[in-house]
């Protein structure tokens, strides 16, 4: 049913980003009303951070799964998503399609603004640069959930239908240049997109920022692999300036109603759907760590008032949803704020480039502390709560490696940020999450299913490049920053 409205909210919206000139001139009568010849390059940047906020926010077991490849909650009843079954509902070729229809929606709205007469070229290049940022963003989340992926020919319809699968890594280079051309582009004098930007709000201070977070995201996930140019581009981001603060997070806040409401409440309240508990992998380790952030995760299961108890199902299992605790209801409201980055997960990525010994202005021990008390903050923790939590997990003091340390704390403060918890695992391998069933535990997406048929010789190409032959076109394949 959810999937039905997701089709006619799509359709809707195309509707009405249909912009129809208004001249009051003869020449009006040419037009065909019933079929404008464009389209307001502002809705469409509009309908392009929706799609991708929807895609990144979103519980359906038909488009985004990943917060279950870190096991943070669990199914009660149909177990597939949980088992790592990703072929049953056809994740990777839903996700594909999500992401890359967000990359066509911006190529068009690119497009229109270099067609616009009635702006100045620096306000032009603003608004390019805006659009290539969040261009940068998905194809970042691509390469990161498959691999190789169309690249230099990923928009150009008109010219083919067949795109070749560029290099991740000369991808990662690309994105890590782009960025900086970004930064060094935006010129703060002149203003961008005055409205239509969920995102950035008009805000070009907003748009740097986020560019320099991507690129500092980037660069630590070559640290296995060119550990030179991880360090230059991490050492370069900070310089920049990433998001530390909560107050600097980026992300959307979907509508108390109508159309664009979070996916999250759509697919967990307004389904009516008991589908969804808290998983036993993390709430053991909130429960053992006495973590007051349990209480901002999940429900109690205890009828008293005064005391929480958290429970998780066991995961990838069938589980009463009654027994067990659910996802927390400030999570699950209408008017939800979802983010595309947060100041915890990037304070735990400076953590760890000072682990490797990058120049990133602290220690850490700093910042691992600071990753926390941020993390405490976004969830309404109070600061009391959060001084002890932070004593009793002193960094010094905490056993284990630093990889274990730094990634048992990232798991924590991503929570219901899926890619970015399983981009924390796949780096840092920090914990063995166990598969519960005969499905391997997903280090990436297989390639869609569509691809081995509209595309089959490129795609054919990229799987024997990068891992031998095409049987290993499977969900237990590693991508090329993923080493260990």
């Amino acid at each position: 049913m959810n999937k039905i409205k997701i089709l006619i909210s799509s359709f809707i919206l195309l509707f009405l980003l249909i912009s129809i000139s208004c001249e009051s001139d003869i020449t009006r009568l040419n037009e065909d009303q019933k079929n404008p010849n464009h389209t307001d390059y502002t809705y469409l940047l509009t309908n392009a951070e929706i799609e991708i906020a929807n895609q990144m926010s979103t519980t359906s077991v038909n488009y985004n799964i990943m917060r279950t490849f870190t096991q943070q909650i669990t199914e009660t009843e149909y177990l597939d998503e949980s088992r790592y079954n990703l072929f049953k509902r056809r994740v990777p070729d839903n996700t594909w399609n999500k992401l890359n229809y967000g990359l066509n929606s911006l190529a068009l709205a690119k497009e229109g603004v270099r067609k616009d007469g009635k702006i100045d070229e620096i306000t032009k290049k603003n608004k390019i640069l805006t659009i290539e940022a969040l261009e940068a963003y998905i194809y970042s989340v691509l390469v990161d959930t498959y691999g190789d992926v169309p690249y230099s020919e990923s928009t150009q319809i008109d010219k083919t239908n067949t795109p070749k699968y560029d290099d991740a890594f000369t991808i990662y280079k690309s994105l890590i240049k782009k960025c900086d051309d970004i930064y060094n582009g935006i010129d703060i004098s002149k203003s961008g997109f005055t409205n239509g930007d969920l995102i950035f709000k008009g805000n070009l201070l907003s748009v740097k920022k986020f560019a320099a977070t991507l690129k500092l995201r980037l660069g630590i996930n070559l640290a296995d692999v060119d550990n030179v140019l991880a360090k230059n581009t991490v050492e370069s981001a900070y310089k920049q300036g990433v998001i530390l603060l909560n107050s600097d997070n980026l992300g959307i806040k979907f509508d108390k109603s109508g159309l664009f409401t979070s996916p999250i409440f759509q697919e967990v309240v307004q389904s009516g759907r008991n589908d969804w508990v808290a998983a036993n992998t993390l709430v053991d380790v909130l429960n053992q760590k006495s973590d007051p952030r349990r209480e901002k995760f999940f429900t109690s299961v205890s009828g008293d008032k005064e005391k929480f108890v958290a429970i998780g199902g066991e995961y990838g299992k069938g589980n009463l949803y009654s027994n067990f605790s659910h996802i927390h209801p400030s999570i699950l409201v209408a008017d939800y704020k979802y983010n595309l980055f947060e100041a915890a997960e990037n304070l735990f990525i400076l953590a760890e480039a000072a682990e490797r010994g990058y120049s990133v202005g602290g220690t850490a021990s700093s910042y691992f502390k600071k990753g926390i008390q941020e993390s405490m903050e976004s969830w309404g923790v109070n600061s009391e709560d959060a001084k002890k939590y932070i004593a009793a997990n002193d960094y010094a003091g905490l056993s284990g490696t630093w990889k274990q340390k730094i990634g048992n704390e990232a798991w924590i403060a991503t929570y219901n940020r899926g890619l970015e918890a399983w981009t924390f695992s796949r780096r840092l391998d920090f914990r063995n999450f166990v598969p519960p069933a005969q499905n391997p535990l997903p280090t990436r997406l297989y390639y869609p299913i569509k691809e081995s048929s509209v595309n089959r010789l490129n795609r054919d190409a990229a799987v024997v490049k990068q891992w031998g032959s095409v049987s290993n076109d499977v969900q237990s394949s590693k991508i090329f920053w993923d080493k260990y």
